[in-house]
């Protein structure tokens, strides 16, 4: 084989991954068509943001997936705990008037056969952060609403990559 051909071979084949090309076995959620999402266990104290979640999640799917969502006999489902939530203080004004805060939340979740229940896709870790300013009316139920709407994002996005 000639150099030119041995360098155009090896430029070929550093351009497949970029192609969509994979070598090796498939990823595990590839073949799968139908999804189910559980409400998410919740850990914090915080009440309704399971389903919330959840809710989103679904939405989400359901918008942009090429997965179909069902209840029951899935091959896919996705379990959540949502982790943690957390308000912390950005900056102050005087008198401890809080001009500006913010909303951590923090979700794990796994996914696994429908079918036999073994885990396909190990614990994810994902967190998002919102800031809010309560002078200009914003308030840490519209911070949680836009934190948890990108975590549903962050979720559908992991499952397509897959």
């Amino acid at each position: 084989m000639s150099p030119r051909a041995l360098l155009l071979a090896a430029l070929a084949a550093l351009a497949l991954p970029g192609c969509g090309y994979r070598l090796g076995p498939p990823p595990p959620l590839r073949g799968a068509s139908s999804v189910a999402i559980p409400v998410f266990e919740n850990r914090t104290y915080r009440r309704g943001v399971e389903t919330d979640l959840a809710r989103l999640v679904a939405s989400d799917l359901i918008s942009r997936s090429r997965l179909t969502l069902v209840e029951t006999g899935a091959d896919l489902v996705v379990d959540g705990v949502i982790v943690a939530m957390e308000e912390n203080v950005l900056s102050e004004a005087e008198q401890e008037v809080v001009r500006e805060s913010s909303i951590l939340v923090t979700v794990e979740f796994t996914v696994r056969d429908g079918r036999t229940g073994e885990v396909v896709v190990p614990v994810q870790r994902v967190t998002e952060r919102e800031s809010f300013v309560p002078g200009i009316g914003e308030s840490i139920r519209s911070a949680r609403a836009e934190a948890l709407k990108r975590l549903a994002s962050d979720i559908v996005d992991r499952l397509e990559a897959r």
